[in-house]
């Protein structure tokens, strides 16, 4: 999914992460080699940008400016098509094709991050639309390959100049990349753009200049205004407070405030707060780094609640001052039952005041059949067997 009053400190690296940027920088090492040997200079060219940047990446994350795994990966392999379809040598191979297609999902990439700058506001505004600023990439996507090739056009000799076919067929794939990248942010922001764009403006919303504390005045009305019906608090993702230790406990108690969420009309749980409203930080020293912490908060949902329900939960971290951080997850009112799976059985959890309560049986029939236009017109899934709370 960096503070206005304070950095984050640095955590140690995640072991698994920096293997990750190991392999990284070994296959940029093999295509600059590659490119080189091929007398492709401008792959040569790029792939020591990546290399540098990779490097940069695994000494001074955070002390500079993050970059999430997620996009160097998508350099990467990027870079790796380009290659591949260099040693192909055929203008309309399928690795050069992708390649272009890759570089356009790449610079609309850029064109997320550019139009959120401009606007100097978080991804989950309440006002933010998502049509005006997937046309805004789109545009800074083409627009840029187009100055470039613009440019190498004009710089190129005759003998190595291009011809028109190839610079247009070229321009098409990324055109391609760029409207395939804008369209899944039409549909789905929750999987590639949580790991990338979004990822990168939480983290260094300071050093880009967009202003964090309307994020965190947020968080306090929200605070202020106590747990209800669409508001919760917990103090903590998985760590168990009494004992210090991971409890699975608790990470049960935050699944099934947001089922109960989707299940009624939605709601706001607040992941660092105790129950008087006080801010004590999410637990986020249990994690080697805060993208761990929150790709372990994606599986569960994922695990526990379902894929398909992630167009419904939206969730980020919110910076405050001494370390402290709050999870922020919103729901919206699903259009179908969600069940939160335990084992082997799936249990139905409903908003009752400030509680998060169980049906079973009858109980729950009965609240899904007075709620019957909550479904859209499909049937009632089949319900799980009763089963007593246990927290």
């Amino acid at each position: 999914m960096v503070d206005a009053l304070t950095l984050t400190k640095r955590k140690k690296m995640d072991p698994r992460t920096m293997q990750l940027y190991y392999v990284l920088l070994a296959l940029s090492l093999v295509m600059c080699i590659v490119s080189f040997w091929k007398l492709e200079v401008w792959d040569g060219g790029l792939a020591l940008i990546i290399m540098a940047l990779i490097i940069g990446t695994m000494k001074f994350d955070r002390h500079v400016i993050h970059i999430p795994p997620m996009i160097l990966v998508f350099a990467v392999t990027g870079l790796i098509l380009s290659t591949l379809g260099q040693i192909v040598g055929n203008e309309h191979s399928f690795f050069l094709a992708a390649s272009y297609a890759f570089l356009g999902i790449i610079l609309s990439l850029m064109g997320y991050v550019l139009a959120y700058v401009i606007v100097g506001k978080l991804p989950g505004e309440a006002d933010e639309k998502a049509g005006l600023l997937s046309l805004e990439a789109f545009c800074f996507g083409v627009a840029i390959y187009s100055l470039a090739t613009m440019v190498a056009f004009y710089c190129s000799t005759l003998d190595s100049m291009p011809n028109y076919r190839e610079m247009f067929d070229n321009l098409l794939f990324v055109t391609v990349g760029s409207a395939i990248i804008c369209l899944f942010f039409m549909l789905d922001r929750t999987t590639v753009f949580r790991h990338t764009v979004f990822n990168f403006l939480y983290v260094n919303s300071e050093a880009l200049g967009i202003d964090v504390e309307s994020e965190r005045r947020k968080v306090l009305t929200i605070i202020s205004g106590g747990e209800t019906d669409h508001t919760e608090f917990k103090s903590t993702l998985r760590t168990n407070l009494e004992t210090g230790e991971k409890d699975k406990r608790m990470e049960k108690a935050v699944l099934k405030t947001l089922v109960a969420f989707l299940n009624t009309d939605g709601g706001t749980l607040l992941i660092g707060v105790d129950d008087s409203g006080s801010i004590t930080g999410i637990d986020e020293s249990s994690f080697d780094s805060r993208d761990r912490m929150n790709l372990h908060m994606t599986h569960l949902i994922s695990n526990q609640i379902g894929d398909e329900y992630n167009p419904y939960i939206n969730f980020k971290v919110i910076p405050f001052d001494d370390d402290r951080a709050v999870m922020m997850v919103t729901c919206k009112k699903s259009p179908i039952p969600v069940f939160f799976k335990d084992g082997k059985n799936e249990i139905y959890y409903v908003r009752s005041g400030p509680s998060s309560v169980e049906l079973t049986g009858s109980n729950m029939i009965k609240y899904i059949a007075t709620n019957r236009q909550r479904l859209g017109g499909r049937k009632a899934p089949v319900p799980p067997p009763a089963r007593a709370e246990d927290d």
